[in-house]
């Protein structure tokens, strides 16, 4: 029990092993529900197999201690930040694992402005987690939820759905493409969007069994993408387009177009994001800022910079007049406002923010070793960087979700890239033969 619980965006592993287990969900609740004594706590979940059971020990840990839990049911994560924001309660919880396989789940907090709560309260809520589950002995109480429990979820979608056609009238929308769903969270709010619509939005991968989440499709698996579509992780807070011609419009692809058609004055991107916009940025005459990686941490600097545009290359996008997290679906809606309004094309956004070629290596690891303790990377990395120059960039970091290495490097060559990657896959293939 002494591993970390947090990663980047919450508590996160394998269903069935420490920590997403019923138990610690269980005593997350009861942790959580005591920082919040007679306060209303939204939770929801995404359509994880597993989802169900967690929700039902989170709940009873919340009532256990002493909030008022309300069940939202099946919605996607930035439709829980806008109810929290904007709905009363005081907190809430998300019982999610975002882009990862149906194999894996978690959990994420949320304060009562709808922002992820903060790396403190993480430690906080961590510590006190750790302590009850040394503690805590007696047999867990029944964690069924039943639909007595689900009152709200029309609601909170009405509620949300209101505030997104007050800014983006779907009338305005003459360009439709196909929204592949990932067979996640973000298939209820489309199925739900689509009831009252002469011309509902054609969905993808709207069918979730549980164990289809990401599997083969959506923002997760960018490569299945049909062409042309946009695309939601399972979660449905991240955005990609791929046009006619299966080129993929990235989060920065999408970060630089609404900067401009919005005349917005600054951008947060994160140490991730192609330095194309940061090019962009300094011709246009905008500021770029650069945060760590995970929406939390672009939440936290565009609050710092008074920014209303933050995201990430994978799709995660804030944009503060939508809502106050990363929203796929919201953000969907806006890029095909301003393509409609302008008669322009998805391909017009990729041909007119062309990208600095990128690799992103992937390499699983057993234990996230720091990097001076491993023999020869950081004389590896030195070197690397020499031939890249100042044109380029390379940059290795631990990814805060999965047990991966990942190793971003930009150049103006997409062959040198492959070199180099190559190079540093060699590398670690020779550490596990010695």
């Amino acid at each position: 029990m002494g591993n970390r619980l947090f990663g980047t965006d919450g508590i996160r592993g394998k269903v069935g092993e420490f920590p997403i287990l019923p138990e610690l969900a269980f005593k997350a609740g009861m942790v959580f529900g005591r920082q919040h004594p007679g306060k209303q706590l939204l939770i929801a979940m995404d359509t994880r197999q597993s989802s169900p059971a967690l929700a039902g020990a989170l709940y009873a840990g919340l009532v256990s201690g002493g909030s008022k839990p309300v069940h939202g049911g099946i919605l996607p994560t930035p439709v829980l930040a806008y109810a929290v924001a904007r709905m009363g309660f005081s907190g809430g919880v998300m019982i999610t694992a975002s882009h990862n396989p149906y194999t894996d789940n978690g959990l994420k907090f949320f304060a009562g402005d709808g922002r992820k709560i903060s790396p403190d309260l993480e430690t906080l809520l961590e510590s006190e987690i750790l302590q009850e589950s040394s503690e805590m002995s007696e047999p867990l109480p029944d964690f069924t939820v039943t639909s007595e429990h689900i009152p709200s979820f029309e609601d909170i979608l009405n509620h949300y759905t209101t505030h997104l056609y007050s800014l983006l009238p779907l009338e305005e929308i003459s360009l439709r493409i196909p929204l592949d769903c990932a067979n996640g969270a973000g298939a209820s709010l489309l199925h739900f969007v689509n009831q009252p619509l002469e011309t509902p939005f054609k969905l993808l991968n709207a069918g979730p069994d549980g164990r289809n989440i990401n599997r083969n499709c959506g923002a997760a698996q960018p490569e299945k993408m049909r062409t042309p579509s946009a695309a939601l992780d399972g979660d449905g807070d991240r955005i990609l387009f791929k046009d006619s011609r299966g080129r993929l419009i990235s989060g920065d692809h999408i970060l630089m177009f609404l900067a401009e058609s919005l005349e917005l004055k600054s951008i947060v991107g994160t140490v991730m994001t192609n330095q194309a916009v940061a090019e962009f940025c300094r011709k246009k005459g905008l500021s770029f800022y650069r945060s760590d990686v995970g929406d939390r941490s672009v939440r936290t600097l565009m609050d710092k910079y008074n920014s209303l545009l933050g995201g990430e290359t994978s799709g995660h996008i804030i944009l503060d007049k939508l809502n106050i997290t990363g929203d796929g679906f919201a953000v969907f809606l806006q890029v095909l406002t301003i393509l409609s309004r302008n008669e322009l094309s998805i391909s017009d956004i990729f041909d007119r923010y062309p990208m600095m070629p990128q690799t992103l290596l992937n390499l699983p690891v057993d234990n996230k070793i720091p990097f001076d303790e491993i023999p020869g990377f950081l004389n590896l990395m030195d070197e690397l960087r020499k031939i890249l120059g100042k044109a380029g960039r390379i940059f290795p970091r631990y990814s805060g979700t999965e047990k991966l290495l990942r190793i971003l490097i930009e150049s103006p060559s997409e062959e040198q890239n492959k070199e180099i990657a190559s190079g540093i896959s060699d590398f670690f293939e020779n550490r596990r033969t010695q």
